[in-house]
């Protein structure tokens, strides 16, 4: 009796291994799709929140080429609206579009269809520099949004823009608007059940926008990103 009571416990335990999934580390399950060829689209959406208000200005869709690092290629397309008063005074110029990054070369599609380069290789554009800035496809980024509370298959914390300067090329290559360790970026990371990030919601201030000493209020830009197809197909080429 007690030989057929271990054997039916060693074969439930073995019914459960079977359902766990094989890297319930996140950074693992990330790193699993790290292959050439493959990659993920996201989308983006941008706000304001500033005085009670939350004013949406900003939408991109897009999609990452990956490598054994994170992130090696990325296609982006934004829909930007233009607002006016207090910080969007400080915007004007800003315009939406196609962004094409290649290892650190991006081009932008102007009107007409035709491609040009942009000097400073900004991921997104210089309007990518008010969306999403922290990429959790990257290992050494999704090592440190893990380290926040945990509930459930939710993270969130808070990190400064100088952890992300020294662990990711992508916010490195994004932005314009480093301003060292006095900016704190907010964030809230959700993993989906294959443990790879579902949705990641972060937001900072957008004061690290302008330069020292002009007033802008106490507003935030707030990203909210969701993300699909983790290891599906993805080509991108430069222009």
């Amino acid at each position: 009796m007690k030989r057929m009571i271990a054997g039916a416990a060693v074969a439930a335990m073995a019914v459960v291994m079977a359902a766990t999934p094989a890297h319930a580390d996140p950074v693992k399950a990330l790193q699993v799709k790290l292959k050439a060829g493959k990659g993920v689209k996201f989308r983006d959406v941008t706000s304001l929140l500033q005085n009670n208000d939350k004013i949406t200005f900003l939408w991109r869709t897009g999609k990452w080429r990956l490598g054994g690092k994170g992130v090696v290629a990325s296609d982006i397309t934004a829909d930007y609206t233009q607002y006016g008063g207090a910080m969007f005074d400080y915007m004007r110029g800003l315009k939406g579009g196609r962004t094409i990054w290649v290892n650190g070369r991006s081009w932008t599609y102007a009107p007409g269809g035709r491609s040009e380069e942009d000097f400073l290789g900004l991921t997104g554009g210089h309007v990518g520099a008010y969306s999403q800035l922290v990429n959790p496809a990257e290992p050494a980024t999704l090592k440190v949004l893990l380290k926040g509370a945990k509930k459930g298959r939710t993270y969130s914390g808070r990190l400064t823009q100088a952890t992300l300067w020294k662990v990711s090329p992508w916010f490195r290559a994004s932005s314009t608007f480093f301003q060292g360790a006095r900016v704190v970026v907010r964030y809230k990371l959700t993993l989906g059940p294959d443990h790879l990030p579902r949705k990641l919601v972060t937001s900072h201030p957008a004061a690290s926008h302008v330069g020292a000493g002009i007033e802008v209020g106490d507003g935030r830009f707030s990203t909210e990103t969701t993300y699909t197809g983790w290891g599906s197909e993805v080509r991108i080429s430069a222009p």
